[in-house]
């Protein structure tokens, strides 16, 4: 369900906004640009009416408000990320069902892994803009469908997972904290994109660099986990 006032209004069948569809995600995709490098109050209609090649009644048109056209942007960010996080997820919840500390760990490295897979996303590095802007700021309406979507249902099932591997309660702070650690992996990686990449001497981040995040954070997470109070790492 869309969150109100952002559905797209109905086209013409002559004039007017012919384009529908194609115009609209060219809004959206200039907006969380603009939204991302100048943040929810600085950011100007005209200046994303501008960025999109449109003219500024064409924003009004389609999302009503600058609120609304905020409000689409977390929409497309959170579809997007939850088709790669939701298959993650479901396998985290089918083993805290079955049981077993060794199938609770790979369906942690599973969903933290997926996780990782955003960073090689087309669009993400703005969509990392977008989001991190939005928390620092604590501006505009939209960050709410970011954690309702995604944040909420990612740690919660990371807790259970954590907590199925420690044999420990998943409301434990303790549980709780070490979830917020394990997916801080890669949250920094998203935060601190920029930086990351000029460490790493790296140009983007592709294939290569996906599979070595991957390892590395496989090993952080079993090397963190598997204690002498749970299991032996294999």
């Amino acid at each position: 369900m869309r969150p109100e006032g952002i559905s797209p209004r109905r086209h013409p069948e002559q004039g007017g906004y012919a384009c529908g569809e194609a115009t609209r995600a060219r809004i959206v995709a200039a907006a969380i640009q603009v939204f991302g490098e100048q943040g929810y109050d600085q950011a100007s209609t005209r200046k994303i009416a501008a960025s999109a090649g449109v003219n500024p009644p064409a924003l009004q048109y389609y999302f009503h408000s600058k609120e609304g056209l905020h409000l689409a942007c977390a929409q497309y960010i959170a579809d997007r990320v939850w088709e790669n996080l939701a298959p993650a997820l479901e396998r985290g919840r089918a083993a805290l069902v079955s049981g077993g500390r060794q199938r609770a760990m790979e369906a942690l490295c599973g969903v933290i892994e997926a996780l990782a897979e955003g960073l090689v996303a087309t669009g993400s590095e703005s969509w990392s803009r977008f989001i991190a802007r939005g928390k620092a700021d604590g501006a505009g309406p939209a960050i709410s469908i970011i954690r309702e979507r995604i944040s909420t249902p990612l740690l919660e099932v990371t807790t259970q997972l954590v907590g199925a591997v420690r044999g420990t309660v998943a409301d434990a702070e303790e549980t709780r904290l070490r979830a917020c650690t394990v997916l801080g992996q890669v949250s920094s990686l998203y935060a601190n994109r920029e930086n990351t990449l000029a460490v790493m001497g790296w140009s983007q981040f592709d294939a290569h660099a996906l599979a070595l995040i991957k390892r590395v954070i496989r090993e952080h997470t079993r090397g963190a986990l598997l204690t002498a109070k749970s299991i032996v790492s294999a």
